[in-house]
């Protein structure tokens, strides 16, 4: 596949509903890592009031609520999406990325995590990176934030599957009209 037309089916990808809506389920996903990861620490708390919760009231009062206010947004938006306005989707992608000033505002990511199975922490991670990039993918490619060909970096946008891409000819289409 040249170049040409990899980008052009990458960026109808990129903004089509099957990607916005995995953009929300790792969004939900993430959350309800965190709540799991909170709860775990509060069982923990229960058994050994003196644990160190550091920031932990910070992320129950403030924290978990931000990011579950973020969830209905996105998932709210995936509605306008699947209704022809992705715009609202491409601010919340632009929202998750600036979760990390947010969690530096409540003290970071806190020493509880330390005290809980690191399965937690591990999977909570796992799925906010999942949710950055597909994010960070979305937002970019709507608000047309690509220079040049970056959009085909797979260190940025990750692994591109050209046999996936085939998916987002239209009817009647063939490459070489895109080409």
């Amino acid at each position: 596949m040249n170049k040409t037309a990899k980008k052009e089916l990458l960026t109808r990808k990129l903004t089509s509903v099957e990607y916005m809506t995995e953009y929300v389920e790792y969004f939900n996903q993430m959350v309800d890592s965190l709540l799991m990861g909170m709860g775990a620490f509060q069982q923990l708390q229960k058994q050994n009031p003196h644990v160190d919760a550091h920031n932990f009231s910070a992320w129950e009062s403030r924290g978990l609520p931000n990011l579950k206010g973020d969830r209905a947004y996105a998932i709210d938006a995936l509605k306008k999406a699947k209704a022809g306005d992705p715009s609202y989707l491409s601010s919340s992608a632009g929202n998750l990325r600036g979760i990390s000033k947010d969690v530096d505002n409540i003290g970071g990511f806190g020493e509880w995590w330390q005290h809980i199975d690191k399965k937690y922490e591990d999977d909570f991670f796992f799925k906010l990176r999942k949710a950055k990039k597909t994010g960070r993918n979305i937002n970019y490619t709507i608000c047309g934030y690509w220079d040049g060909d970056k959009i085909l970096n797979e260190e940025i946008t990750g692994h591109i599957d050209e046999a996936d891409l085939l998916k987002y000819l239209k009817p009647n289409e063939k490459l070489d009209d895109i080409s």
